[in-house]
C-alpha cells in the first residue's frame, strides 16, 4: 500500500520516519493481512502490534527465531494474553495442543478469526484471566492504539468484571506433557505464578516459560520483579534473560524485558 511504501522509504531520515508513524497511527485503517513465520495474520495498523507487523515487518522477531529453535520437544503449549494471537498461531502451527488465554472480548474474537484463517483447529481459546485464585476480577481494558495492554487490577474505578481462574485449578494435578508456556499479562505474573505453587512445584515434565515482564505493573499489583525472580527459583525455575544476543544471565538493575525459565 502506498502508505506502507512511504513508510519505509524514510527510513534513511528517522526523525521524518517517526513523525510520519506518528501521523499513521491516528488513520482509520482497515484490516490488513500480513505473512508472518507461514502464517496469515489479520491485524489493524492504527494498533501498535499491528503497527510493526505491518509497517516495521518486524514483531520481536529474535524471540521467535529463538521459540522455532525450541518448539519441537514440546507436545502442549499455554498462551497466556493471547491477543490477536500473533503467538498463538505460530506456536499451534508447530505444537500439538495449545490452550489461549484472552480476558478481552474483542481480543478474543479477532484470536479466533486468525486461528480459522490459518486452519487451526486444535486450540481452545479461554475467555479468562489467569490469576491467583479461580473466581471474579477487576480487569482494566486496553485501549484503541494498544489493545494488547489490558491487565488485572486492585482498583474497581474504570474496571470491568472478568473471570479468571488460576493454574493450579486448571491443570488440577500436573501438567499433562513437555509444556511451553508463554505470558504476557501486564504485571499479572506476579498473581499468575502465587496461583501456581502446587503444580509448578510439583512437575513431572519439562516446563520452559516465555515471560515479559512489567516491572512498574507488578509493583501496581503489590510485588517487584526482585521477589518475583525469588519466586520462580523457589519453584525449580532457572531463569535467564532472552535478548537479541541470546540468553543472558539476570542481574541486579538490569530490567530486562523478556525472561527464559526452565526447569531443566
Amino acid at each position: 500500500m502506498i502508505t506502507d511504501m512511504l513508510y519505509r522509504s524514510l527510513s534513511a531520515w528517522p526523525g521524518m520516519q517517526r513523525q510520519f508513524a506518528r501521523v499513521l497511527k491516528r488513520f482509520p485503517h482497515r484490516r490488513r493481512q500480513v505473512s508472518r513465520y507461514g502464517q496469515i495474520l489479520e491485524i489493524d495498523p492504527s494498533e501498535m502490534a499491528g503497527f510493526y507487523l505491518y509497517y516495521e515487518r518486524d514483531y520481536d522477531n529474535y524471540i521467535f527465531d529463538f521459540l522455532a529453535a525450541r518448539v519441537a520437544k514440546f507436545k502442549y503449549a499455554l498462551d497466556i494474553g493471547a491477543h490477536h494471537g500473533i503467538y498463538t498461531v505460530f506456536l499451534a502451527a508447530r505444537i500439538p495442543h495449545v490452550d489461549a488465554f484472552e480476558p478481552d472480548p474483542e481480543n478474543a474474537d479477532r484470536l479466533e478469526a486468525n486461528l480459522k484463517r490459518n486452519h487451526l483447529g486444535h486450540v481452545v481459546i479461554h475467555r479468562t484471566c489467569v490469576g491467583l485464585q479461580t473466581g471474579e476480577v477487576h480487569f482494566r481494558q486496553g485501549c484503541d492504539v494498544n489493545q494488547g495492554v489490558g491487565s488485572i487490577t486492585l482498583d474497581a474505578g474504570g474496571s470491568v468484571s472478568r473471570p479468571c481462574i488460576s493454574l493450579d485449578d486448571f491443570f488440577s494435578d500436573s501438567l499433562p506433557g513437555p509444556c511451553l508456556i508463554k505470558m504476557d499479562i501486564e504485571g499479572g505474573e506476579w498473581l499468575a505464578f502465587q496461583g501456581a505453587q502446587r503444580v509448578f512445584k510439583s512437575l513431572r515434565f519439562p516446563l520452559a516459560i516465555l515471560l515479559e515482564i512489567h516491572p512498574e505493573d507488578i509493583a501496581r499489583l503489590g510485588g517487584s520483579v526482585e521477589e518475583f525472580a525469588n519466586m520462580l527459583n523457589e519453584m525449580g525455575l532457572k531463569i535467564s534473560a532472552l535478548t537479541p544476543q541470546g540468553l543472558l544471565p539476570l542481574s541486579a538493575g538490569n530490567n530486562f524485558r523478556f525472561w527464559w525459565a526452565t526447569n531443566f
